[in-house]
């Protein structure tokens, strides 16, 4: 079995960082009908004990999408799961003015590279989406 995608995603960014490459930046997006489940082994908390936290702390921020469904807030928050219309594992590369590249699930395209023949590959191919997004 492939291990988990986010900390796939945490380990390219950190392979982009020694690269030399900062202008890449990488952002989980937790979907609001998963508002009320625990981040700890998404993140990596100390408290996780999934064996895909076995490297410990992940660097990739994390955030928490909002349904505004008939919500009046006082500041834009927006509902970026409908708004993009995204589904679990989604990955979305935008360009450097936030225009939508690509859109892989990595639930059918998972990115592991020390994965069976089902990811084998894969991880370079996003990776060289993702710098390929860098210059357009």
């Amino acid at each position: 079995m492939c291990r988990a995608r986010f900390g796939v995603l945490n380990d390219m960014y950190l392979e982009l960082i020694d690269e030399g490459i900062d202008d890449v930046k990488f952002i989980g997006i937790n979907g609001y009908q998963y508002i009320d489940d625990s981040l700890d082994c998404m993140i990596c908390l100390e408290n996780c004990t999934s064996s895909t936290c076995e490297e410990g702390p992940r660097v990739l921020p994390w955030t928490q999408d909002l349904d505004s469904d008939g919500i009046q807030y006082t500041q834009d928050y927006g509902d970026l799961w409908d708004e993009w219309d995204i589904t679990l594992r989604d990955l979305l590369i935008l360009d450097r003015n936030g225009l939508l590249v690509e859109k892989i699930n990595l639930t059918y395209y998972n990115p592991d590279p020390n994965g069976n023949g089902e990811c084998s590959g894969n991880y370079e191919t996003i990776k060289n989406l993702i710098l390929e997004a860098r210059n357009r």
